[in-house]
């Protein structure tokens, strides 16, 4: 059962991936002999790059190179040395699946030849708020005193250490600013050039990539990257086949990621590559949502019951999914989530 000292753990410790990353990869059953940078083809000139278990995908065409999110600047530079000597062609964009810093950083390596796209609410959400910012609505739910900041001591366990990285001032406090900075802000994420708003279609060396915005799900900035020839769309954090959402959906949207599921389920693909993960097959999309809509519906009624969140941990199983990889790591931490998410947002429950 989880507290909401624990909970708020999973989230501070996920905003400093920067020093879990390794470990988490570990503990998640990364196999020891797998290298630490890779590039593998998904088919003909649509290739995936990894770097441990954050995973990007770039297309070849006779006219240059599309990336799709540089995740950082060692494995940005690392590609680029590759692309470099295995193609010989320039990065002509640099296609943003969202704007957490961890997907969306390293990108400078590649300005001198590329354009940079993303959602228009990448605009938004990559501007600092004010040091005197409130607290998100869920954020709020994590401030036992009210003075609208997270104390240390409102966060334990694997947080301890990634409070210490994110709280700038030393303090003892995150701000607004602070817990953005932790996501959002990184230094090394470059603003698009472009933004789009629902969908945009990228022509080069006779190649096709679609952008296609389906609502807020894991974010309110994602892009789900199409590409048609190929027959595969990229789907980063929100959709992992074969696995429940992770842990406490942190910053997502409920009802909206289900419904964001069945625009995915609607486009024309066979193959998903994810953010993180394995790939998988269109059929898995339809599984992802009717888990989501089952917690979605499991844990409004019990809102309506009045059970607080504990009871509803400790009650809701959803058994139909337990062949699911992960289901006993991450099923706690989704019904958590899920409460949290529809008790910071009036008339969603």
């Amino acid at each position: 059962m989880p507290s909401k000292k624990n909970h708020l753990a999973v989230v501070i410790a996920t905003m400093g991936c920067s020093i879990t990353t390794l470990s988490f990869a570990q503990g998640m059953g990364m196999g020891g002999n797998e290298p630490e940078r890779e590039i593998t083809n998904v088919t003909g000139d649509l290739y995936r790059f990894r770097q441990i278990r954050h995973i990007g995908m770039f297309l070849v065409t006779t006219d240059g190179i599309i990336v799709i999110d540089p995740t950082n600047p060692e494995l940005a530079a690392w590609l680029k040395e590759q692309l470099d000597e295995r193609f010989g062609l320039p990065v002509k964009y640099v296609i943003y699946s969202h704007s957490h810093n961890d997907h969306a950083g390293g990108g400078d390596v590649f300005a001198d030849t590329a354009t940079f796209i993303g959602h228009e609410n990448m605009r938004e959400n990559l501007q600092r708020p004010a040091d005197d910012a409130p607290l998100l609505p869920r954020e709020q739910l994590w401030d036992a005193n009210g003075d609208g900041m997270i104390q240390e001591s409102e966060a334990d366990g694997s947080a301890v250490t990634a409070f210490a990285q994110l709280d700038v001032n030393g303090n003892g406090s995150l701000t607004r600013a602070e817990i953005w900075a932790a996501r959002f802000g990184g230094p090394t994420v470059r603003p698009p050039d472009l933004y789009y708003s629902n969908h945009a279609v990228i022509t080069l060396g006779g190649k096709k990539v679609e952008l296609h915005y389906t609502g807020r799900n894991h974010t309110d900035d994602m892009t789900v990257v199409l590409f048609p020839a190929e027959r595969t769309i990229y789907t980063v954090d929100f959709l992992t086949p074969n696995r429940p959402a992770r842990t406490v959906l942190d910053g997502g949207y409920l009802p909206d990621w289900v419904e964001s599921l069945r625009r995915v389920e609607a486009l024309d693909f066979d193959i998903i590559v994810p953010g993180h993960e394995s790939p998988g097959t269109k059929a898995q999309v339809s599984e992802q949502a009717r888990y989501m809509e089952d917690l979605y519906t499991a844990v409004s009624a019990g809102i309506a019951a009045g059970r607080n969140e504990e009871e509803l941990v400790e009650t809701i199983l959803l058994e139909d999914y337990s062949h699911l990889i992960e289901y006993e790591y991450s099923r706690a931490g989704n019904v958590a989530g899920a409460y949290e998410m529809l008790m910071s947002t009036p008339g969603e429950h």
